[in-house]
Order: C-alpha cells, then structure tokens, then sequence
C-alpha cells in the first residue's frame, strides 16, 4: 500500500506547489509592488514624473534605438519604473543595425535614441534621463498645440517647398515637434495674431517695411517671441529695431577655412564652440554648418532691461570678411578691417527681469540656409534649430527633476571576517545542505 501512498501524495504537493506557485505569479501580475531600498531613492521616479504617469489619459509609446549594452540596460531600468505606473504607457527596443528601415521611418540618426510617441505626436530623447523624458511625455500628452508663425512676403523660405532652398522638411520636424506652424503676412494684418506662441523672420530677399517693423517691436514690447534667420547682405532695415533689443548684424560674410577638412566651401563655416551657460547651447556639442553666413554681435553698451549674450561661434580660423566686393572675386584675405575668428554667429535677448512673466525673448543668426531642405540633416542643424525653438516657445524644462547622487558606502572587513564571508556562503552552507539531504534519504531508506 505504502509503494501506491508515497508516489500519490507526491504527485499531490507536486500538483498543490505549482497550483501556489501559478496563484502568486498571477496576483503578483496583477498586484505588482516595487520597493526601493536604497537611501537616495535611485531607483524611484520623482513625484512630478509619478503625477504624469498617473493622469495619462492616452496610450504613450516609447520605442527604444539602442544596441546591446550598459546604455540599454540603463534605458531598459528607466523605462520599467514608468510602466510600473502606468498602464498607459509602453515601451519596446529596436537595434538600429539589425532594422534600418525602421530606424529610417523614426529619423534616426544616433545610436541610443528614445522616441516618446502618443497619437501624431512624436519627440526624440537622446539623453537617458528622467527629466528629459518626462518633459518629453508633457509634450506629446499636451492636448493644445502653440503656434508658431513664419513671415511671408518678403522672399522668405517656403514652408511647403521641397526643393533643395525649401523648409517642407524643418515644417514637418515643428509638426512632429506638436506645433501647429502657419505662415503670416504681416503687411496685411493690424497686429500679430492673438496665438503666435512665435515668429520666424526666415531669410527675407525684400526689405521688411516700416509698418511690419513697428508690428514687431510692438508683439515684443507685449513679451512676443521673435527668431530671425538673416543671411548676409539683407536685414538692413532691422539694424536700428535690433539695437534697440541688444544685437548688432554686421556687414560682413564669414570665411572659415576649417570648412575643407569637412569637404565643404570656405563660405560655409563650422559651429564648432557654443555658450555652455545658456540654455539653448548647454551640453551642445555637434557641429553646425551655416552656408554663407554674417556674424551676429552683442551691443557694447545695453539696456538695463536687456540681457543678450552670444551662443554660438565659428571656429578661431575663421573670420568675418569685410570687403564683399574682393570677397566676390575670389579673391579675399584676412586683414585689419576684417572681424577675427572665432566669429559669433547667433546672439539671443531677453528681458533682464527674470520675474517677468511678458518678457521678450529674441534669437538673431546670421544665416537662414541651415535648416532649408539641404542642410537641415547636417550634423547638428536640426538639433540646434529645435533648440532655438523649445528655448523661445518656453517648451524646455518644463519639469525641472534634479538627478539623483550615487551614493556608495564602502565595506571594510577585517581578514578574518573575509574568510568568514568566504566560508560561510561558499563551502559550509552548501555543505550542510548536502549532509541534511543526505540524512533524510539514509532515513527514508530505513523506512
């Protein structure tokens, strides 16, 4: 009776023990808790990112351009806490190198790239931080959309144009960006319309008249936001409205000779130094190439209202030249009268008191060929531009989520209390097991 008892009983707990085990995996499923141990809470979410998650109220997808590795693995850590809590929110990983269309379908162009999807909307994270993609979450959760103006009727660049001078591909990199993006002819309008979150003065062939000026000045006295794109000989008619905010163009068209180590023309001249304290060019680091472009100065002597400070520069062996009409034949040198390199390309304003919330922000480059068509997926172009753009449109930083410390606390062992650590777990424990096991079989064969 006991060969029939033994053999049941254990196919019974056998049966009962993985009945258990099903029980809690699907209740853990169902019920998941996460527990942080660790003094600085690293491996929690902040608040303000735990808020988001929980008043999601649409499907956010984020899809995850990482190769095999440690930067996987820490994207992979990250992407799990903010399942955890939300039900709305997933996240999957594609290798770029084994699927390159679908790398091609999302515009990818670097290695360890997060893209937060939620309907339309789309935004690229290159940073594995919780404050970069929560940010980035707000973006494309974010039911209104700002609307960004582009001036027209000057020969400025066509939004919808495909062609090589075109901006049909920096339009669509707004889009995807969530913002609604129009064009605006000023000469027949009374005032700038109520929604423009921002106006963009791309590369205007025909001078500006003096009414459109007057527009402006007024949009920005009101706290507007103006980006102004001007190549080389035009613009002149907004030399005295720019002072007026802190920026001088100058006449000249930059040369830089560092150009050819890029295959490129000595009149399209590298960013390769930017202002690390300003927003916009904090932690920036690709290079940017401006086909025929002017430089862009700080006024000497500024308002107290205004601040303005340069963000972007050529390179040392660039300069400004002076004298177009040699420059024209071919036949321009650095001399006296010329502005040496690096020279400064891109200045930004903005009101002085950081407390004011009607304060004007004001962005002057000195070209407005970068983000056509042709040069827009150059390097950092593209990258540089939607930064100029989250910086006045006010979309960066949203939530400001400081980054957690890694704290380690060493462990000093005294020699016998290593060989202790060593014995115990890895020859007396194992050991004992092996002896108990071995005993309770000896016991049952005497049964």
């Amino acid at each position: 009776m006991k060969k029939f008892t033994y053999p049941v009983q254990l196919v019974l707990f056998t049966l009962i023990f993985l009945g258990i085990l099903i029980f809690v995996n699907l209740f853990a499923q169902e019920y998941h808790k996460r527990f942080d141990f660790t003094t600085n809470k690293r491996y929690s979410l902040s608040p303000q990112s735990i808020k988001v998650l929980k008043h999601l109220d649409r499907e956010v997808n984020v899809i995850g351009f990482f190769t095999s590795g440690a930067e996987k693995n820490k994207a992979k850590d990250l992407l799990e806490q903010y399942a955890y809590y939300s039900k709305k929110f997933h996240f999957t990983f594609i290798d770029p190198d084994r699927h390159p269309l679908e790398a091609r379908k999302y515009n990818i162009t670097r290695y360890n790239t997060l893209v937060v999807k939620c309907g339309e909307k789309r935004e690229q994270v290159y940073e594995t931080s919780e404050e970069k993609l929560t940010n980035a979450i707000v973006r494309v959760t974010r039911k209104e959309k700002k609307t960004i103006y582009f001036l027209s009727g000057h020969g400025e660049h066509d939004l919808n144009d495909t062609g090589k001078n075109g901006y049909s591909a920096f339009k669509t990199a707004l889009k995807e960006k969530g913002f609604e993006v129009k064009t605006l002819l000023l000469v027949k309008e009374s005032n700038v319309p109520d929604d423009a979150a921002l106006i963009v003065v791309a590369g205007p062939q025909k001078k500006l008249m003096p009414a459109e000026i007057k527009l402006l000045n007024a949009y920005l006295e009101k706290g507007g936001r103006l980006l102004l794109l001007l190549d080389p000989e035009t613009g002149q008619e907004l030399i005295p409205f720019l002072e007026s905010k802190g920026v001088v163009l100058q006449d000249d068209i930059i040369v830089d000779k560092m150009s050819r180590l890029f295959g490129g023309d000595y009149l399209v001249p590298v960013i390769v130094k930017y202002n690390s304290h300003h927003p916009v060019t904090k932690d920036f680091k690709l290079a940017c190439f401006l086909p025929l472009a002017r430089s862009v100065v700080v006024k000497k002597s500024l308002s107290e209202k205004i601040k303005a400070e340069v963000l972007a520069w050529t390179s040392k062996n660039s300069w400004g030249e002076t004298d177009l009409k040699t420059l024209k034949e071919g036949k321009a040198t650095y001399d006296t009268q010329d502005i040496g390199g690096p020279v400064p390309v891109a200045v930004a304003a903005w009101s002085s008191n950081d407390k004011d919330k009607k304060g004007f922000k004001m962005i002057v480059v000195g070209d407005a060929d970068f983000v056509s068509n042709t040069y827009l997926q150059v390097s950092g172009n593209q990258d540089l531009a939607l930064n100029l753009i989250s910086w006045l449109t006010e979309e960066q930083d949203l939530i400001a989520i400081p980054p957690k410390k890694v704290e380690t606390t060493p462990l000093a062992l005294s020699r016998r209390q290593a060989e202790l650590v060593f014995w115990l777990p890895v020859v007396i424990l194992p050991l004992s097991i092996i002896g108990v096991g071995i005993g309770v079989y000896l016991r049952r064969r005497r049964l």
